[in-house]
């Protein structure tokens, strides 16, 4: 489970896992609401009856505020909310139909008991993958972490010494971050890690991979990318890094760049080495003044871009 791009923000695994245990709570208490409003002729009030999806009670709501945001923004919770939709609109169905003297059919009844029951399945089994991702996931950007890093890139370098096809890692340094936290405080230094997670997962291949490597660093992996390639995709990253300041307090923006260290996959370095040999191209890449991607060429030097 990765982190997709988001709009106006992100949202964590926590807040996730947060909101499916209320969607479930809200649930027992809105079908026990719905009952009485089929069976004892009570009305169901404004609970999750209006035609808007955002009135679909407490889950209802915040999915579309948080649809278009990262973690949320992937089919698993799209199909919940697909879900919750359908069984919100066939509940409404039967109640209006029972409110206007219309005996409700057995199969649209138990069509509706079963929606309600398969949100409920759906919703515990989504509540088990994000708890379960959450160990392998840093909290902060939703992409992977260090852990899950180290047996992804073992089997990414044995892939390619095996297909005989090349692959490249980048070390990425966001530049003069210890300053945007020093001035702007770590909320906004946090709101750039995220944004600068999104771009990346914006701007790479489908099939890229980014870590969370710690602190304001990134690893990408690139496969099937010898480094003059490599070296093009972060430079459309750094474009992309360019083109999109970050809104911070009172309508201000803060413009980040971004320094890149790449060294490509082969059988004399293992993994931990190529990470090295990346680390040097990247600290290259400070030295000449950062917003750059330099590429490992050997111990004595590294090439930058002209």
């Amino acid at each position: 489970m990765t982190a997709a791009p988001a709009n106006h923000g992100s949202v964590t695994v926590r807040e996730i896992l947060v909101e499916l245990d209320r969607a479930l709570n809200d649930h027992m208490v809105w079908l026990k609401v719905w009952h009485r409003a089929l069976l004892c002729a009570e009305s169901p009030g404004a609970r999750g009856w209006a035609d808007a999806p955002g009135d679909l009670g407490r889950f209802g709501a915040w999915y579309v505020r948080n649809q278009h945001k990262g973690l949320v923004n992937q089919p698993a919770i799209r199909d919940l909310a697909s879900l919750h939709r359908e069984m919100h609109e066939r509940a409404r169905a039967l109640v209006l139909s029972t409110q206007a003297g219309t005996p409700v059919p057995r199969k649209d009844y138990d069509a509706f008991m079963d929606t309600a029951a398969s949100f409920v399945t759906h919703t515990r089994r989504l509540e088990k993958a994000f708890a379960r991702a959450s160990s392998d996931l840093d909290p902060l950007t939703g992409l992977h972490n260090r852990q899950v890093m180290s047996r992804e890139l073992e089997r990414e370098r044995a892939r390619a010494l095996r297909a005989d096809r090349p692959c490249c890692f980048a070390l990425a340094d966001l530049d003069h971050f210890k300053a945007v936290n020093d001035t702007h405080g770590h909320a906004v230094g946090d709101r750039v890690l995220v944004a600068t997670a999104e771009c990346f997962l914006t701007a790479l291949r489908p099939y890229d991979t980014v870590y969370r490597y710690g602190g304001e660093e990134f690893l990408l992996c690139l496969p099937d990318a010898p480094a003059d390639v490599a070296r093009r995709i972060l430079e459309r990253v750094l474009g992309e890094l360019r083109t999109k300041p970050i809104t911070i307090q009172e309508g201000r923006t803060l413009s980040i760049t971004c320094s890149f260290g790449v060294a490509q996959v082969d059988t004399d370095a293992t993994v931990e080495e190529t990470v090295k040999r990346a680390d040097q191209a990247l600290y290259q890449a400070k030295n000449e003044g950062r917003d750059r991607v330099c590429v490992w060429r050997g111990a004595a030097e590294a090439e930058t871009p002209s």
